[in-house]
């Protein structure tokens, strides 16, 4: 007879957890920074779409309740879900399942929301959209480490966190304080991304940053000039010019998914 152990309190938290609303997909991604306006949601958009490009079933989870951008830069902004039996459908756009709450309410409607309503509501919205079976879901994530950044670590298991950061000292400084709360709860850190990385100068101090948190750096983004003219960060790759972009990016993703896993 098969010698088999009881499985530790730990793993069975780890699994409770791991299959709380999301039991179909196999990998949870988040992107964040602590920073505002460094391009958490174009770098979340880019690696669902180099995901997809790879062959990978992917969906794009926009936790930024305060300012949901992701249905905006998808081109899905008048695409409601789909709701049935009080559970929803995340809309669909470029072969990636989106779900956002800037779909559920008007784009010139405020939104007011204290951070307990914010945590309840994350915690609907995991039981509540079914997202079907899904290789990789990418958590865009809020500026800062408020309520819904702690809800988010207590509820959903990530597979992985991935650091988005410019060259820039403020956006550095608030990059490692959000480090601090990944290894206190023992989050493994994928790398950081430089984005807008031929907008500043040479800076020793983003290099230094590297080194100190022994941190790989995954890939470098220029500022992508062509958002100025589009809303949708697809139309952006839709050209040779920059293709090349989501291949390294899904490439470096799915090097340290596997490396880790």
């Amino acid at each position: 007879m098969e010698n088999r152990s009881c499985p530790t309190k730990e793993q069975e938290e780890k699994k409770s957890k791991k299959h709380l609303g999301i039991r179909d997909v196999r990998y949870v991604v988040a992107v964040g920074s602590g920073k505002g306006g460094v391009g958490k949601t174009t770098i979340s958009t880019l690696l669902s779409l180099g995901l997809k490009e790879a062959g990978y079933a992917t969906g794009i989870f926009d936790l930024d309740f305060y300012g949901p951008n992701v249905s905006l830069v998808f081109g899905v902004k008048n695409n409601p879900p789909f709701i049935e039996f009080g559970y929803i459908k995340p809309v669909v756009a470029e072969g990636i399942k989106i779900m956002s709450i800037a779909l559920m309410v008007p784009e010139k409607q405020p939104i007011f929301m204290r951070g307990l309503l914010a945590s309840k509501l994350l915690q609907e919205l995991i039981k509540k959209v079914e997202w079907g079976p899904l290789d990789f879901l990418i958590l865009d994530l809020p500026p800062g480490t408020g309520d819904i950044f702690l809800t988010m670590l207590d509820v959903l298991v990530q597979d992985g966190f991935v650091l988005i950061a410019t060259p820039h000292q403020l956006a550095i400084s608030d990059a490692k304080r959000t480090l601090r709360i990944l290894k206190e709860n023992k989050i493994p850190i994928f790398g950081v991304v430089k984005n807008m990385a031929d907008f500043f100068e040479a800076s020793p101090s983003f290099e230094e940053f590297l080194r100190e948190e022994r941190l790989p750096l995954l890939f470098e983004i220029p500022v992508l000039k062509e958002l100025a003219l589009v809303e949708s960060i697809p139309e952006v790759f839709k050209n040779g010019k920059n293709e090349k972009i989501l291949d390294q990016v899904a490439e470096k993703i799915l090097n340290r998914v596997f490396r880790i896993h």
